[in-house]
């Protein structure tokens, strides 16, 4: 018998389907009928076929036999068979160990009279996956096992990535079901010193998901998603998402849905877009109670643009709500977004974004037309801002600016550092149905004019009724990249960057060029000292002193609360 993988000739197929041993003779599906009086060809109508596959379920990795049999009608020469798209013989078998859940289809045919027929059957096998699988570059057809193994009938499915490239390009709005995990196996995920697995596309499909997730209890962390526009997308068939979060329709709350650790860009739609479904709960199964039921967390959103609408790292849309934290953006249209309310109730988006660091660049916003291309700065471009919330309504001379109304429900802004000053930093396009509250922010915008606007009710006037709480803790005129350290944080004797902003630390890999976050601390360089303290080859932060006296407290490596210095001593 000749070995084959079905994973390269075969139509995968994800369904449920009977077990049992699949061993058929079918009449077929018969194409190109003969006209003007011809007859069909008894040597494809009146011929036998059998496929079978045996076992007809075989566990991840392991192989099945495909057996095949055609009988012919006498003189029936000129008829060819093939299975899955390959010539063979009218009789045989193979052994084929498939990559998933897999169709194989033998085919006849045959030119009579000068007309093309045909006729098909096909046996199934079904691929039952373990619970937890790892694709690495061992792995034979990689795309299709993640395929397979995200759509698999398990209770419980987790997918680990290590040292891969997966190219999706063609492949749009995979549904992630409860209880799915798609994550780096932990010595292989994205870190200081990686940049981790990557699946990316290079096609543009309008506005389309490539992940959709739908269920609860998922996971997604540790490696790159990229999509196809490195550049500034134009025009409404270039609005491709990297992920969507639905969830279906349930009267229940989701409890968990987090993405984390992952480096996302190059989406011109949106990197993550975060909605809701009120079609069986009132307010849905995302409300501001709720705060952390999808955690998006230390990643890294960065050139996620598009010209003139869209290009958001995260957006909180449909009467979603997100928490969104320690995450660091650079050069997208908007860093984090919001549309106002579902579209058929009055269940209203928000979000808690806290502890985040968003860059300099970004922020672009250029005419949505043909001819961006050719005029590029000399076009009508200017800056927006980067942290959002649109109205639900429309001022009188425009249709689609979403710029007054009401604005969200609750919008909790809170120890971000803005460092992007080309236009504003936040912008509600309205009056909150609750409240908007920007606290403890650092900016480097000069003030608070500079940095923060609002919007009212549509009409004459600001028509501001429910305006943002800026909190007097807030501060502007902050540059907190003036005054970097320099230290080993991963232990690895590589000098890593440290930034302190005032809310926050953060260290910048000399390998990857990113900026991943250490701690909530207001303590600035100039009150710290950056030093081996503890026995571990790792740098710690302890608070400045005068001399050569010990500091009577540290943070280990930088990312620990205060701690009693005798607690490292030996």
């Amino acid at each position: 018998m000749q070995s084959f993988d079905g994973g390269r000739k075969m139509k995968t197929l994800f369904f449920s389907f009977c077990l049992m041993v699949s061993a058929v003779t079918l009449a077929g599906e018969t194409r190109a009928a003969p006209t003007g009086g011809t007859q069909p060809s008894p040597c494809i109508t009146d011929a036998s076929m059998q496929i079978s596959a045996l076992p007809a379920q075989v566990p991840y990795g392991q192989s099945t036999v495909v057996h095949w049999s055609v009988s012919l009608p006498a003189g029936c020469s000129t008829v060819h068979a093939k299975l899955n798209g390959e010539p063979v013989a009218l009789s045989g078998s193979r052994t084929a160990t498939p990559s998933a859940s897999s169709s194989y289809f033998l085919l006849i045919s045959q030119t009579h009279l000068g007309v093309y027929q045909e006729r098909t059957v096909s046996a199934e096998v079904q691929v039952v996956f373990p619970p937890d699988v790892v694709i690495d570059p061992s792995t034979a057809n990689p795309v299709t096992v993640l395929l397979g193994t995200l759509q698999s009938s398990n209770g419980e499915q987790t997918v680990e990535l290590c040292d891969v490239d997966l190219d999706l390009t063609g492949v749009s709005e995979i549904v992630i079901g409860d209880n799915r995990s798609l994550i780096a196996s932990p010595n292989c995920a994205r870190g200081p010193r990686s940049f981790g697995p990557r699946i990316f596309v290079t096609d543009h499909r309008g506005s389309k998901a490539l992940f959709v997730i739908r269920g609860d209890n998922v996971l997604f962390s540790g490696f790159r998603l990229e999509g196809p526009t490195s550049g500034i997308g134009q025009r409404d068939d270039i609005l491709e998402k990297g992920i969507s979060i639905w969830p279906f329709a349930s009267p229940d709350p989701i409890r968990h849905i987090e993405i984390s650790n992952m480096e996302i860009f190059n989406w011109s739609g949106q990197g993550i877009q975060v909605g809701d479904n009120d079609e069986q709960a009132e307010r849905g199964r995302l409300f501001n109670t709720n705060e952390g039921a999808v955690h998006i967390w230390n990643n890294f959103f960065h050139h996620n643009r598009h010209g003139a609408g869209n290009g958001y790292g995260v957006e909180s849309a449909g009467g979603a709500y997100v928490l969104i934290e320690r995450n660091v953006f650079d050069e997208n249209r908007h860093a984090i977004a919001g549309g106002s309310r579902s579209s058929t109730s009055n269940d209203y988006s928000g979000y808690t974004a806290r502890d985040n660091l968003i860059l300099s660049g970004g922020g672009l916003h250029c005419s949505d037309s043909w001819y961006y291309a050719f005029c590029a700065w000399l076009c009508d471009c200017w800056h927006t801002h980067q942290i959002d919330m649109h109205g639900d309504q429309n001022e009188w001379y425009s249709s689609d600016n979403w710029e007054c109304g009401t604005a969200g429900e609750t919008m909790i802004i809170q120890r971000n550092t803005v460092l992007y000053t080309a236009g504003l930093a936040i912008k509600i396009r309205g009056n909150p149905a609750d409240k908007a509250v920007v606290d403890g922010g650092v900016f480097s915008h000069a003030s608070r004019g500079d940095a923060i606007a609002q919007n009212g009710n549509c009409g004459i006037g600001d028509n501001i009724t429910n305006p943002i709480d800026v909190r007097p803790n807030n501060v502007f005129g902050s540059h907190p990249m003036d005054e970097l350290g320099s230290c080993d944080f991963f232990g690895d004797g590589q000098e890593d960057k440290f930034m302190a902003t005032g809310v926050t630390w953060w260290a910048l890999s000399p390998v990857t060029l990113q900026w991943r976050f250490l701690n909530t601390m207001s303590e600035r360089l100039s009150e710290l000292q950056l030093r081996k303290i503890d026995v571990d080859a790792v740098c710690d932060i302890a608070p400045r002193t005068s001399g050569p006296q010990l500091p009577d407290k540290y943070s280990k490596s930088g990312t620990s609360p205060w701690i009693p210095l005798q607690v490292a001593q030996p």
